[in-house]
């Protein structure tokens, strides 16, 4: 392959990632390419603990305030644990990832990634 025909392969795939990050929430696709498992830097995790899974509307909610899987984890365990079910076997939990808005001007969004 020549030079010229490598720089027009650079030049196309340039613009097939910018067309593609400025589609809809850029912050959320680079979040989805490079930390499909984990918050990214600028993500926050939700914890959502369910104490007894026999009553699945009774459930916790923090504030997003984790800055990754690892301490949403702990930081349900811990509770699971005050609760005298540090093995939650009788509760469960998701951590929520990186909250999007559908728009500036609407609270209404969707988490960019659950995990259990």
């Amino acid at each position: 392959m020549n030079k010229r025909m490598l720089r027009r392969a650079a030049l196309a795939g340039g613009i097939a990632v910018l067309a593609a990050v400025s589609y809809g929430s850029p912050e959320r696709y680079i979040a989805n390419a490079l930390w499909s498992g984990d918050a990214a830097p600028w993500e926050k995790v939700t914890a959502v603990y369910t104490p007894d899974i026999t009553k699945p509307n009774k459930i916790e909610i923090s504030d997003a305030i984790f800055a990754d899987l690892t301490a949403c984890r702990e930081h349900v365990l811990a509770m699971a644990a005050e609760r005298g079910d540090p093995n939650l076997e009788k509760g469960s939990f998701e951590c929520a990832v990186g909250f999007y808005p559908v728009n500036d001007d609407d609270p209404e969004g969707n988490y960019r990634l659950i995990v259990k």
